[in-house]
């Protein structure tokens, strides 16, 4: 019984990983390690519990995921506890159907307790690389007046503006770039400190260009005079030349929009 219940309590373990943090991923939501440690042990030994238990399965299995996602995610209203838990099942019920897919296509025995860890952590790699890419075909409801920011770049406020079609990231650093008047360059650099100077290419109508840029740490941003994220390092390109300054001076990217700032939310 005591192997019995330890190979339950890993399989259990790789399971609970995987889907706690894809849905914290998928729905944008900040928590800390030491809570997704805590949150993913706990959710293992109910799920032990689960198994042995002469409970109703089903009941017993609802109630627990709603008391686990509410230690998990605090979240402030019942709606919003509620569209966690139906993202959840969710993404569970896609994670079983992958690994029933990769257990077929590898031809493996998912009753050998091995072969169950190696097509879990399998499906799990696949599993991720699908989900974190799955907000970026959700372009719909997006308003325009959503896309606004403010910039706090050491004190100074820049007007930005999401650009959807905008996806320009360096490739040895995987740092987003955001583009600013070239007007702003000389009072943002001149407050900035240890700059790292770097060339980043943009795809334009004429080609393939190599632009002038800085990585820069700590910029703030702000919509409605509420901190919406701090980004600790992304790329400063000064190469715009905005014909309607009274709109914004800087371009944000479509990844920074989704993974930095707020996203197309649950």
């Amino acid at each position: 019984m005591k192997i019995y219940l330890d190979y339950i309590f890993l399989e259990n373990l790789v399971i609970n990983i995987v889907i706690i943090i894809e849905t914290i991923i998928f729905t944008k939501s900040k928590v800390s390690t030491k809570r997704k440690i805590v949150i993913i042990l706990l959710d293992t030994i109910i799920s032990c519990v689960y198994v042995i238990s002469s409970f109703n399965k089903y009941i017993f299995h609802i109630i627990f995921s709603f008391l686990i996602l509410w230690l998990l995610f605090k979240p402030k209203t019942i709606i919003e506890l509620i569209k966690k838990v139906i993202c959840f099942y969710m993404l569970y019920i896609l994670y079983l159907g992958l690994i029933i897919s990769v257990a077929i296509i590898l031809k493996l025995n998912l009753e050998k307790f091995l072969n169950k860890i190696v097509i879990y952590i399998l499906s799990g790699m696949i599993f991720h690389f699908m989900c974190k890419d799955l907000w970026k075909m959700w372009k719909t409801n997006i308003k325009s007046r959503d896309l606004y920011y403010i910039l706090d770049i050491n004190g100074i406020k820049v007007k930005a503006f999401v650009d959807t079609g905008n996806n320009v990231k360096d490739p040895v650093t995987l740092l987003d770039v955001i583009f600013l008047d070239e007007k702003l360059k000389e009072d943002i650099l001149a407050r900035q400190k240890h700059l790292q100077k770097i060339n980043v290419e943009v795809i334009t109508v004429n080609g393939n260009d190599k632009k002038e840029a800085y990585i820069v740490k700590d910029i703030v941003i702000y919509k409605d005079k509420k901190i919406i994220t701090k980004l600790d390092k992304i790329i400063l390109s000064f190469t715009l030349n905005s014909s309607t300054p009274e709109k914004y001076s800087a371009i944000i990217g479509y990844d920074t929009y989704l993974e930095s700032i707020e996203g197309v939310v649950l």
